[in-house]
């Protein structure tokens, strides 16, 4: 198929204004043609007759008097009043006329119309007859002059009709022919908004500078949409990834929850049964976090309402058991208690992540602080330590999926739990925070619901 050829935008603007200038241009030519051929064949009287009868009829009434004046020697082209003594015996003008007409004739200016003119002609007896006429184009038939408006005004209104016609068309025609193409550029970004690129259509494009830019947005397309395909494949990694991750830890979690339980038959210490209690619920958090991690993509889970303090409860005796081990102080600063709506589930995981990374990043002999406060409308989960604090680029991307931070991580992180906070954050409405005071601080921000 031949390639269309296209048009530039400065072309299609010249042609505009050409075929606006030029149709002006014979339509006021053709405007011309005709008024002069209807003066030609009779129709119309030239804009001089007015004033040659006037001209005329001065020499005529110059001899009569008002007893002897005769308007039957006066062409109906005139207008004329006779005044004797201010006075007006005679006339065939309106009244408006008349009060133009005397007011010239007493000296007045600015009355007549810039078509109109006036001769005071003194008559025989001393008498004047004001004789008045307009330069314009007459109807030859007195009949026509009297019924039809003034041709000339009706003939230039035509003419600005014609032109205001011709100029409104070709506006539309240019118009229409931008709006053609503007709808294949609107047509071209819903395609790449629903991944149709097949339907952008380039060929039924008549101006360059439109084409250039279909082409760029096509180009655009196809680069967005291969850089969509790639997101959604390292997404698909990660969810397999997460996946294989889960099925892993399922081993190592029955062995080490199937040990406890022996254990937990044995003849055992008031302290040494206490640490198999906590085995035996890190292995059920741990189980709770696998199906978790299974159900990443799915809708959250419904929110209710709970007691803030029995939230904090079973978070201290997670904290407990992941600080004493290592030989961490925990410290619980419960400064508020009240009922909030959320997830208890979610929630509880997200807080024991924060208590978790906190932990590992506590030296010996540091201190982990859970502190739980009220500020304004928020209930916020504050974790404190006193490790080390995090990076600049931690403080940046603390939250995004597998990020680990170098300075801090090891191979027990796999760059989750932060993440996971802070989408258990964003499904309740609030906010993760992490900031460094100067130890590591994470904060779970959640609206309360009065």
């Amino acid at each position: 198929m031949a390639k269309r050829k296209l048009t530039s935008l400065r072309s299609v603007l010249l042609r505009y204004l050409l075929l606006c200038g030029g149709g002006c241009a014979l339509i006021l030519v053709l405007w011309w043609g005709i008024f002069m051929r209807l003066i030609d064949v009779g129709f119309l009287l030239p804009a001089v007759a007015s004033a040659q009868a006037c001209a005329n009829a001065r020499e005529t009434v110059a001899s009569m008097t008002a007893d002897t004046f005769d308007s039957l020697q006066i062409s109906d082209l005139c207008r004329w009043a006779v005044v004797q003594n201010d006075t007006v015996l005679q006339t065939n003008m309106t009244a408006r006329q008349l009060k133009i007409a005397l007011n010239t004739f007493h000296g007045g200016s600015g009355n007549l119309g810039y078509t109109q003119y006036q001769y005071d002609v003194k008559m025989a007896d001393g008498s004047f007859c004001l004789l008045q006429y307009d330069y314009v184009v007459p109807y030859a038939d007195p009949a026509l002059r009297n019924t039809l408006p003034d041709f000339q005004t009706c003939y230039i209104l035509l003419l600005a009709v014609l032109i205001l016609a011709w100029l409104g068309w070709q506006t539309h025609c240019t118009v229409r022919a931008f709006a053609a193409e503007t709808a294949r550029l609107n047509a071209a970004v819903d395609a790449i908004a629903a991944r149709q690129l097949e339907h952008i259509d380039t060929d039924g494009v008549r101006i360059r500078e439109f084409s250039a830019t279909l082409q760029a947005l096509q180009t655009m397309g196809r680069e967005l949409t291969g850089s969509l395909q790639t997101q959604w494949r390292m997404e698909q990694q990660r969810t397999e990834q997460i996946a294989a991750l889960t099925h892993d830890l399922k081993t190592p979690l029955s062995i080490i929850q199937g040990n406890a339980d022996l254990l937990a038959e044995d003849a055992l210490s008031a302290d040494q049964q206490t640490q198999v209690e906590a085995i035996l619920r890190g292995t059920e958090r741990a189980r709770h976090y696998l199906a978790a991690l299974r159900t990443a993509g799915a809708a959250p889970a419904v929110q209710a309402p709970l007691a803030s303090h029995t939230l904090t409860a079973r978070l201290a005796q997670t904290a407990s058991a992941l600080c004493a081990p290592a030989g961490i102080q925990f410290i619980l600063q419960e400064e508020w208690q009240g009922t909030i709506r959320a997830a208890e589930n979610d929630l509880l995981r997200a807080a024991e992540n924060l208590l978790d990374n906190a932990a590992a990043h506590t030296p010996r002999g540091g201190t982990v602080t859970l502190t739980v406060v009220r500020e304004n409308n928020s209930f916020i989960l504050r974790v404190t330590d006193t490790g080390s604090g995090f990076t600049a680029e931690a403080l940046a991307r603390a939250g995004e999926m597998f990020y680990t931070d170098a300075a801090r991580s090891d191979s027990s992180h796999q760059g989750l739990g932060l993440y996971s906070a802070r989408r258990t954050a964003a499904a309740h409405g609030g906010t993760l925070r992490v900031y460094n005071t100067p130890g590591g601080c994470a904060e779970l921000c959640l609206p309360i619901c009065e």
